[in-house]
């Protein structure tokens, strides 16, 4: 087997992992970044057409990091020469007694982002795809979009070679088998290498709990089920008729989203939840029990799509920590190692900016005081400030 030393190491070519990658390089730094399977699989959570983006966050620390993400996305953009946002307006709507919305319109009031509160009556005047109750509270975020999810890994790791030249290795199709943290430097061993590195950041997804057992936290890895449908008539789904939506029910009950046509896949909607499961276990199953859930949302809220023909399905993982918040930090005891998933569902739309912040990490041990609240974890001793062995 073979021995080899790298300055930075970096595990799973997602959204994470491809965006470490590409800061990194971009400032200089030689990074090897592993996949497990080929790049742009779809056995984990960052493949797929689109993925939605917005400032409507209920939760105030995520909102107020959304301005930053948007501007790391422009800057990739610049970067390189490509368009990854699409701007197609957002709504949220809930039932009355749910304070979802009311929470949303506040984060979005201080951030000085635009948007409209309604009622649910008054939004179906607009909208007419829509039937929401009349007394539904209701907001919407001209903003709002898509960010074309697959494009934007690819093109990351694309940039990454470019910026990097020869100090950029990518090792596709390459299982890590282990992590060996018993000596000074962290080790990673594949089939035909071990690895010595001096930073190693795990961006693993679903599988970060297998490369580190004695992660201390509790993690819960579930399938996400996704249906396109073709209605009869495509023009109200359109993009720039249609904008993507939240659906923020009371406690207990489903959540889902959706977003209009985007690449000729048909109309994406799905419940945000799904099975607990292995992640090695591969289930592409969509059944009918679910496809029927998602068509009783649909005839509540959506009927123009209720009966329409579904013509493709997917599945994705979410891999989830407590609270679904996300895991980013040093892990405990070694400030070379950095942990930095799950996302706990929500994580593309920050995953550009998230890969700066790894690259600052990594180089610094620290990152900007704006940007530090991404650094959380269920491990550290301060959620959201200071945390990490490097902050100590």
């Amino acid at each position: 087997m073979e021995s080899l030393e790298a300055r930075n190491v970096v595990i799973g070519a997602g959204a994470m992992g491809s965006a470490a990658a590409y800061h990194l390089a971009r400032r200089g730094e030689p990074v090897v970044l592993i996949e497990q399977f080929a790049l742009g699989h779809d056995r984990g959570s960052s493949h797929g057409a689109a993925r939605i983006i917005r400032h409507s966050y209920g939760d105030a620390r995520y909102a107020r990091l959304m301005p930053a993400a948007f501007r790391a996305w422009k800057e990739l953009e610049a970067d390189a020469g490509e368009a990854l946002y699409i701007r197609a307006g957002g709504v949220s709507f809930s039932p009355p007694g749910v304070d979802y919305v009311a929470q949303v319109a506040a984060n979005l009031e201080d951030l000085g982002v635009p948007h409209w509160r309604t009622s649910g009556r008054e939004w179906n005047q607009r909208q007419a795809a829509f039937t929401l109750a009349g007394d539904y509270d209701i907001v919407f975020e001209p903003d709002a979009g898509l960010l074309a999810a697959s494009r934007a890994v690819a093109l990351q790791v694309e940039l990454a070679r470019f910026h990097g030249g020869p100090w950029t290795r990518v090792a596709d199709q390459t299982p890590v088998r282990h992590i060996d943290l018993d000596g000074r430097r962290p080790v990673v061993v594949t089939d035909s290498a071990r690895i010595a590195a001096d930073r190693l950041i795990v961006s693993a997804g679903a599988w970060v709990k297998k490369l580190l057992p004695g992660l201390p936290v509790d993690l819960r890895v579930t399938r996400q089920q996704v249906l396109y449908f073709r209605p009869k008539d495509p023009t109200p789904f359109r993009l720039g008729r249609f904008p993507v939506f939240i659906f923020m029910p009371a406690a207990g009950q489903d959540v889902f989203y959706g977003m209009p046509e985007f690449l000729g896949l048909g109309v994406k909607v799905a419940r945000h939840a799904g099975p607990e499961i292995d992640p090695d276990v591969e289930d592409r199953t969509v059944g009918d029990a679910y496809r029927s859930l998602v068509r009783r949302f649909l005839h509540d809220h959506i009927p123009l799509l209720a009966d329409a023909p579904i013509d493709f399905t997917e599945t994705c993982l979410y891999t989830l920590a407590p609270g679904e918040q996300f895991q980013i930090d040093f892990l405990p005891g070694r400030p070379d190692v950095i942990v930095a998933s799950p996302c706990s569902g929500h994580g593309f739309k920050f995953s550009c900016l998230i890969g700066r912040v790894l690259a600052d990490l990594a180089v610094t041990g620290s990152t900007e005081p704006a940007h530090r609240s991404l650094v959380m974890s269920h491990w550290s001793r301060d959620h959201g400030g200071e945390v990490g062995q490097a902050f100590a």
